[in-house]
């Protein structure tokens, strides 16, 4: 008795150690990743964001006329220019409408859909050496937003200032992805001028650090599924709740019936 004991002891240890290990794997990011120090570095994969319809555009136009700089910056005035809030650039910012195109005021219609930043910039002073004695240009995205939904504490739209988001800084805008959540099939969902693409991303692999995945993109949507453990204890707590409403109300039934015979 006490041999078979001592198997069982053992048995649960190895149960708890494989169960343990198994936690790890599911719930460590970047596994595998060593220390570069100063020898080696992650090289920086991050793909250019073209503007598409429906991007708001900030752009400032700077010249050594008071009245033009006006008529650009209405409500921005020149003394302020560096330090804009956040809310001061949207209502400031000019809407990329489905054709492609931005309406500015004497530079009237100007094609920016599947540009990237500087290329706007370009374009914009391109046309702006038109009409205006060395025109300055400053354009920037105005509306940086990101979609995180699923097993993430804090899910939701989530609008950011920041130039660059990665991965990771996504998901803390979420409040990071819970216990139940897998990180090891991120679904991505990234919004382009032809349709939509979707990745996978195994945050778990620390290959991530240099894929072109690493930083998202304006209006990426990130998911993150429920581990199947999640679905089968969910499945699970349904089968209990439902055994125990009809237990109780058999033993309510015998109950009744035992009291009617007495």
């Amino acid at each position: 008795m006490k041999i078979k004991t001592n198997h069982i002891l053992i048995l649960g240890i190895l149960s708890f150690m494989l169960a343990s290990c198994n936690s790890y794997e599911k719930l460590t990011y970047f596994q595998g990743v060593e220390e570069t120090k100063d020898t080696a570095i992650f090289e920086k994969n991050k793909p250019g964001y073209q503007v598409q319809a429906g991007d708001l555009l900030y752009v400032q136009i700077i010249t050594e006329n008071q009245e033009i700089n006006q008529l650009f910056n209405p409500l921005i005035s020149q003394t302020t220019s560096q330090n804009l809030r956040p809310e001061s650039m949207f209502y400031t910012s000019y809407l990329v409408n489905d054709s492609g195109y931005i309406e500015m005021p004497l530079l009237e219609s100007i094609y920016v859909s599947g540009l990237n930043i500087d290329q706007v910039r370009d374009s914009i002073k391109q046309k702006a050496y038109r009409f205006l004695k060395n025109p300055q240009v400053i354009a920037k995205l105005a509306n940086f937003k990101f979609t995180v939904l699923g097993e993430v504490k804090s899910p939701g739209v989530k609008q950011v200032t920041a130039n660059q988001v990665n991965i990771m800084e996504a998901l803390a805008y979420g409040g990071d992805i819970s216990y139940n959540g897998n990180r090891k099939t991120i679904l991505l969902l990234r919004q382009s001028a032809k349709g939509t693409q979707t990745y996978r991303i195994n945050l778990t692999k620390g290959n991530v650090i240099d894929s072109e995945l690493y930083y998202i993109m304006p209006n990426d949507i990130i998911y993150v599924e429920p581990l199947k453990s999640t679905l089968f204890r969910e499945q699970a707590s349904d089968y209990v709740f439902v055994v125990s409403a009809i237990s109780s109300t058999l033993t309510t039934i015998v109950l009744i019936i035992t009291l009617l015979q007495l």
